[in-house]
């Protein structure tokens, strides 16, 4: 019977035509790596009787703001279509620049603002800058420090995401496909970040054989590749007993190292320092939600993916929380295994509606090998042996199951607005990749990165990365280094680009939107027609803020405010931050 996904539109909101464009765009991309015909998956998904409007208008900067300039998207006659036939643009001149006595009294604000606060010990580099001088850097208007070398924390995430965009290009797809050798069936892994996120089911609907609705989940994922791997085997070995095979995980991309040494130990565990590799499912994690409302110690079994055979092999020595107490489960294990322990008290059951508690996976492209496996098993498969190899993958040979696709533009959005930590060091290791033909490895990330600031900055890059120390993607490692002059620079550099610029700055959260990432909580009270788009960094210590600052008439000002040694300080930190956003915003309203 045929199967279809389908992809399902939420209604149009008014409070936010920008963001809904953007959740548009992702689903999209979900969706047009997949195919599913008589219970198979292939390698391109059209989905018939999916709309999309004949002609759509996009506006250059925020709704609110009132667009200066908009292109007219005619779509075409349906879906599955990648160019564009008709594009018309309507651009308004420039603004006209504002004037020296202008541009000094907003660095003497600036300055006073950071005077105002008292941060003891602690360093604040400040630098912005004005989009308005063409190709290359634009004149930095205020420079506090502005050169000294600073740890970033997540701000590093506009570098990584940046160069990404820059190496691999807004079209570029991370794909994840099987392939048979021999008796093996191959995972064949090109470093995509979200695989199997749960972040994106809800996007995403398919028909089984049964025609009826079912949302993508991991067990849907998973049980695409195991339906085309039992169907593949069986024809080609005919009636009778079925060979064993081998599962094979080819995660050479990437180093094998998926654990940075620059990475604090204490956050193994947690979710926000998961491993990564050149294989990643389920954002590398397990999520568990225990019960306690039955008889004797809390119930661990809802495990996602599950995983029976870990569950058989762990320990369980939570207990249930009495009435009146709150719940305090945890999950342990060893840094170098899954062997899990559940520990703390459980108050009643985690319903749907709960995050669960979430604990990161030890070499996840071997554990999603081993997912893989014991499905296979279920079915009726024997399988002999899960190993990870290199395999050169032969040529016109088509793909077992499901090829699935994943576009940059969603997992750069992602990586930004919501600052996850595994996306960003999948982007530098496959960034690495791209550029020198090697397997990604973080030691190869400060020549990867000093390449391409080059290319984008021109002349003016050798004095601004002169101090640069690129050691991870995230920005989790301590050892990262710029200054506030290379990330505004750097910035500038998009808003430069036609090709990456309205991907890459709507990537970044929205200040004032509370549904737009980690600066919905912040900003609320800017300028009306005003807009932030920016990242925020936080490690022991140190907090970041950079960005740009668009005015409604389209005029834009880059921004960086880099401040470290104020582990006391943070709330201080976080509201200069935001002054000197305003302060540009004041500049620009008065100018």
């Amino acid at each position: 019977m045929r199967r279809l996904l389908d992809l399902i539109h939420q209604p149009e909101s008014p409070r936010s035509i920008r963001r809904h464009r953007r959740t548009r765009r992702l689903a999209w991309g979900l969706a047009r790596g997949l195919l599913v015909v008589s219970g198979v998956l292939v390698a391109m998904l059209v989905i018939p009787g999916l709309t999309r409007p004949a002609s759509t208008i996009r506006p250059t900067t925020s709704a609110a703001a009132g667009p200066v300039a908009a292109r007219v998207l005619d779509r075409g006659p349906g879906p599955g279509l990648t160019s564009i036939s008709n594009s018309k643009e309507v651009v308004a001149p420039p603004p006209p620049r504002a004037s020296a006595d202008a541009e000094a009294l907003l660095a003497t604000r600036v300055r006073r603002a950071v005077n105002q606060y008292d941060f003891g010990k602690g360093v604040i580099a400040v630098s912005v800058r004005a989009c308005d001088d063409g190709p290359g850097p634009g004149r930095e208007l205020v420079a506090i420090r502005a050169d000294r070398p600073m740890s970033p924390a997540s701000n590093l995430k506009v570098v990584t995401t940046g160069a990404a965009l820059h190496e691999l290009g807004p079209d570029f797809q991370f794909e994840t496909k099987v392939i048979r050798s021999g008796n093996a069936y191959v995972l064949m892994g090109d470093g995509d970040p979200a695989l199997g996120d749960p972040a994106f089911f809800n996007l995403l609907r398919y028909r089984d054989r049964q025609g009826e609705r079912r949302e993508i989940d991991e067990e849907a994922l998973l049980g695409f590749w195991v339906d085309a791997i039992v169907r593949d085997h069986r024809a080609n070995h005919g009636a009778g007993a079925l060979p064993p095979i081998d599962i094979v995980i080819d995660d050479s991309i990437f180093e094998s190292e998926g654990w940075h040494d620059g990475w604090n130990d204490n956050d193994r565990l947690k979710r926000y320092a998961a491993e990564v590799g050149g294989l990643n499912f389920h954002r590398n994690t397990f999520h568990f939600r225990p019960d306690a409302t039955g008889g004797g110690s809390p119930d661990w079994s809802d495990m996602r993916p599950a995983a029976p055979w870990i569950l058989a092999s762990s320990r369980n020595r939570s207990t249930r929380v009495k009435k009146g107490g709150s719940s305090t489960a945890w999950i342990s294990r060893s840094p170098t295994s899954n062997e899990l322990t559940f520990r703390g008290g459980v108050k009643g059951r985690f319903s749907e509606k709960q995050d669960p508690l979430e604990l990161t996976i030890h070499d996840p492209g071997l554990m999603l090998g081993r997912l893989l496996a014991y499905r296979l098993e279920q079915n009726g498969l024997e399988v002999t042996e899960v190993r990870r190899g290199k395999v050169q993958e032969p040529e016109g040979v088509p793909a077992i199951g499901p090829v699935i696709r994943s576009p940059i533009d969603r997992i750069v959005e992602r990586c930004n607005e919501q600052s996850q930590n595994m996306y960003a060091e999948a982007l530098l290791k496959r960034t690495v990749h791209e550029h020198l033909g090697t397997p990604g490895r973080w030691a190869d990330a400060q020549e990867t990165i000093l390449d391409i600031a080059g290319e984008r900055l021109g002349p003016a890059s050798s004095g601004l990365v002169e101090d640069l120390k690129i050691d991870d993607g995230s920005g989790l490692s301590h050892d990262n280094l710029v200054t506030a002059s290379f990330m505004t620079a750097w910035l500038d550099s998009f808003d430069d680009d036609d090709s990456i610029r309205d991907l890459f700055v709507e990537s970044l959260s929205s200040g004032g939107d509370p549904d737009d990432g980690t600066l919905g909580r912040r900003f609320r009270d800017f300028p009306a027609g005003w807009r932030v788009d920016g990242k925020s960094g936080y490690i022991s210590g140190v907090s970041t803020l950079s960005g740009y600052v668009t005015a409604p008439d389209g005029r834009r000002w880059t921004f960086s405010v880099l401040c470290n040694g104020v582990a006391s300080n943070v709330r201080d930190a976080k509201a200069l931050q935001e002054k000197v956003a305003r302060e540009i915003a004041n500049h620009g309203r008065s100018s």
